[in-house]
């Protein structure tokens, strides 16, 4: 299966083709879903980074469509990490369960440093054994001086971000996040934390690929996508094949946040994303997959949002045959550059295995993008390697979805 109309030339076109009719069906769907809450309680908070950038689309698609906005919108610059501090003081389960998977076999120093953003703790020995729950949270009720700086590093900066909530948020009940997705993080440790207030979700998928509890998921809603797994008959799960390419797409080059500082006088405070002009930094300044974005929705008029749907549908398959059945010229449009790791750190993940890995096979296992990974190092035969990945990920996933409904049944 080749890549249809050719829409993997380019980012751009790739973009405009594939990725444009996409969010605009996202878009779309979020003003249908904006008429579910009440209009005097309720506000859309988008979140950085990805977020930043649906809400460019989101507002681009409301003026050229016509469509008449109900809730009030604002950016909300949060991240996991942000969020954590929220519900640190004792660590909330949700906190826990994000640290044990993020921090896998890392030091509690290590977290500590993440969630209060210093290198200067001077932490005793046992913090730095490796990760546990129980440990953890017994450590944080020592009585040592860096454990009281910790805290108050930790407390310091939630009390600048609740500011910064109270500003975005004014007097509004309800939160209702908008994010890019999988699993929720903010939605579920924001309810942990910030208990007076009800929060939500609208992503654009959501995906349990954490294997965690979803206590959040009944007030979360993927608006494009809503799958555990991938499954090679819904042509919508392709995302989650390579879903660091819709974050590629919707990230602007602006860093994750991590902190938080005191505004000028009367100002609300600012994250480190808030660098001077960051607003115009949403937009990109050369073509790439957002700018292909922008052009499909700058092009819909009130007439044409009839349009949408059927655009998306066909666009659901471009994006299908491009990260499932790439070709050489998709691997090459769709080579991304690293990916953050995130949570307070600035280390880098690359998008295929590095040449120090010389085993074709671990290096295709190794790559955020496999597929792709396939036809770099077998460019005769990844076609039929390909088909091998297709016929394994049919088969987990009939296997998963009979164990589900073994599940359901009493």
């Amino acid at each position: 299966m080749s890549t249809p109309d050719g829409c993997a030339r380019d980012a751009e076109t790739f973009g405009r083709v594939a990725l444009g009719p996409i969010l605009a069906e996202f878009c779309l769907r979020l003003w249908l879903f904006e008429r579910f809450f009440q209009d005097d309680e309720a506000v859309l908070l988008f979140c950085a980074r990805g977020g930043l950038r649906l809400k460019l689309a989101y507002e681009r698609f409301l003026t050229r469509t016509g469509l008449p906005p109900r809730l009030p919108r604002a950016a909300l610059m949060v991240s996991r990490l942000v969020a954590a501090r929220t519900a640190f003081h004792p660590p909330s389960p949700g906190v826990l369960s994000e640290l044990e998977r993020e921090f896998s076999g890392q030091s509690m120093a290590e977290i500590a440093a993440a969630l209060a953003q210093r290198d200067d703790l001077a932490l005793p020995p046992q913090w730095y054994a490796p990760f546990q729950k129980a440990a953890f949270v017994a450590l944080l009720a020592g009585s040592e001086p860096a454990v009281a700086i910790l805290h108050e590093a930790v407390a310091e900066q939630d009390a600048l971000f609740r500011a910064h909530l109270a500003a975005s948020a004014g007097n509004r009940h309800q939160c209702v996040l908008v994010d890019t997705g999988l699993y929720g993080s903010t939605v579920r440790i924001l309810q942990e934390g910030v208990p007076d207030r009800q929060w939500s979700g609208l992503q654009f998928a959501r995906c349990n690929y954490k294997r965690l509890p979803t206590p959040h998921f009944p007030r979360t809603l993927g608006l494009s996508v809503e799958s555990d797994w991938y499954k090679p008959w819904e042509v919508r799960t392709s995302a989650l094949r390579f879903w660091q390419l819709i974050e590629a797409c919707l990230e602007p080059e602006l860093p994750s946040v991590r902190t938080f500082s005191e505004g000028p006088q009367g100002a609300p405070p600012r994250a480190n994303l808030q660098v001077a002009g960051w607003e115009n930094r949403v937009e990109p300044d050369q073509p790439g997959l957002f700018t292909g974005v922008l052009a499909y929705i700058d092009a819909l008029t009130p007439e044409t949002l009839q349009r949408v749907p059927g655009d998306a549908s066909r666009a659901w398959h471009s994006l299908k045959g491009a990260v499932v059945w790439p070709d050489r010229q998709a691997v090459t449009t769709l080579s991304l550059g690293g990916r953050s790791r995130d949570f307070g750190r600035t280390e880098l993940r690359a998008q295929f295995a590095g040449s120090g890995v010389t085993n074709p096979l671990r290096q295709i296992r190794e790559s955020l993008w496999r597929e792709g990974a396939v036809i770099r190092s077998f460019p005769r035969a990844g076609r039929l390697v390909l088909a091998l990945i297709e016929l394994i990920y049919a088969g987990r996933a009939l296997r998963m979805e009979l164990q589900a409904r073994r599940r359901r049944v009493p």
